[in-house]
């Protein structure tokens, strides 16, 4: 690939800020203009916390110095449209940028349902700090005392948490069960909702809500069964859509769930890469195209597209979206897929519990956490995993679990599995709950004939 010399970003979200820093990275004289509608370079995770005061979105913001110091040039105006045949964009003030290589970051947006009453004050979707900021500044204005979460994805499940620790009572509406969005299967969630339910959530499963009620700011909502619940706002956490209205003005390829790339995140037009919330992408268990929204992978991807666009052919990584919260005392990860789904992609599996202690059993302090495997008996491989844990630290183990996953892992691998171990940071070796998951298995999957 000839170098290039004009390289145009468009969002500043997990994967064109980190892509426009990768790029000058490769290559400090290429010329790297960064086409943002984003307010700022936001740590997103950040915005429940930002809710209720126990973060800033001054602390939460990257400084666009970063990008001043690299002379990477920023245009705070929406883009509004891609000449792929010109090969330039053309911003919302009439300005016009070429490229010769073009990331596409445009992103996601909060799922808002057209429910009647939707658009009452006081309800609330969570995606930038200025959502985070009108979601603070209604508790406090409206001195809120009880909230509806409609949800349990990640957000809704750490915005019920924050919010019941600030003081207001909570109810949360689930569609299913509590977790499922976010890679727990039932017998995981159950741990969770009592965990909930212990600190004074409402948690209502396998319901809806049918219409939001109040004059000009909500006051309650209707359920599907006719249960009217008084509240003093609602917060709404149903996923988010990607944005692809400019990739397909563009004419650019779109897929069932989002932008169509290729293993090097090129899009259908080989000078254009894009990533983040915006692009489906192949599942590394079930091969089928997901979506992957969450940040580690919007970063990961932003640098490879960087790199990718200026001749390196690097391939990025089938999806596996980890994930993992701290939800008011007990801590939650996931990675791979979950029992149900295997069952329904037609995994004939195994799963494995374990028990375990944070620390050695002759010290206080230990908190219980408890690991469970999921293994594809044809090939053996572990093919998911899920942790509740009360004590945070212990639900990292879930990277070990993910990076076995991705180097194909089988059960007897990880009846090896050798983790450091000292009797204030771990398990007893002979306790690893891994490990010894795993043997539980490997008594199944491994039978002497």
């Amino acid at each position: 690939m000839a170098k290039i010399n004009k390289l145009v970003i468009i969002g500043c979200a997990g994967f064109g800020g980190p892509g426009a820093m990768m790029a000058k990275k490769v290559d400090p004289s290429l010329d790297v203009t960064l086409i943002r509608e984003e307010e700022n370079f936001l740590t997103r995770c950040a915005t429940p916390y930002i809710s209720v005061e126990r973060a800033t979105v001054e602390a939460s913001v990257k400084d666009d110095g970063m990008f001043h110091a690299v002379g990477t040039k920023l245009v705070n105006v929406k883009a509004t449209s891609i000449d792929r045949k010109e090969k330039t964009v053309t911003t919302a003030d009439g300005k016009v940028y070429p490229y010769d290589k073009l990331l596409l970051g445009t992103g996601g947006s909060a799922i808002v349902p057209p429910i009647p009453g939707v658009d009452l004050e006081g309800i609330f979707t969570l995606r930038t700090s200025r959502d985070a900021v009108n979601i603070r500044d209604w508790v406090n204005e409206k001195k809120a005392k009880t909230a509806v979460v409609y949800g349990a994805g990640a957000t809704g499940l750490e915005m019920a948490s924050v919010l019941t620790e600030k003081g207001l009572k909570v109810t949360m509406v689930v569609r299913s069960y509590l977790g499922r969005t976010v890679g727990l299967d039932m017998d995981m969630s159950s741990e969770l909702q009592k965990h909930y339910e212990d600190k004074g959530v409402v948690v209502r499963l396998r319901d809806v809500i049918k219409k939001f009620m109040g004059e000009k700011a909500v006051e309650a909502v209707v359920l599907s069964y006719g249960d009217k619940i008084e509240t003093d706002m609602v917060i709404l956490s149903l996923g988010v859509r990607p944005n692809i209205e400019l990739a397909e003005d563009a004419g650019l390829r779109i897929g069932e769930y989002g932008l169509e790339v290729n293993e090097y995140l090129q899009t259908s037009d080989p000078d254009i890469y894009a990533g983040g919330d915006l692009v489906e992408y192949e599942h590394l268990i079930t091969k089928k195209s997901i979506l992957g929204q969450i940040r580690p992978n919007a970063v990961i991807g932003g640098r490879i597209a960087a790199k990718n666009a200026q001749g390196y052919e690097i391939k990025f990584p089938e999806l596996l979206n980890s994930f993992a919260a701290k939800l008011f005392d007990m801590s939650v990860a996931s990675v791979g897929v979950t029992e149900a789904i295997a069952k329904v992609e037609g995994f004939d599996i195994f799963v494995a519990k374990q028990a375990a202690k944070s620390k050695h059993v002759m010290m206080e302090g230990g908190k219980p956490y408890t690991v469970k495997l999921i293994f594809d008996r044809d090939t053996k491989k572990v093919i998911g995993a899920q942790i509740i844990a009360d004590d945070e630290r212990s639900v990292r183990y879930i990277d070990v679990i993910t990076l076995a996953i991705r180097d194909g892992w089988t059960a007897l691998d990880l009846t090896t599995l050798r983790c450091a171990g000292q009797p204030e940071l771990s398990p007893e070796p002979s306790a690893e709950p891994i490990a010894i998951a795993a043997e539980g298995a490997f008594k199944e999957l491994y039978p002497l004939v």
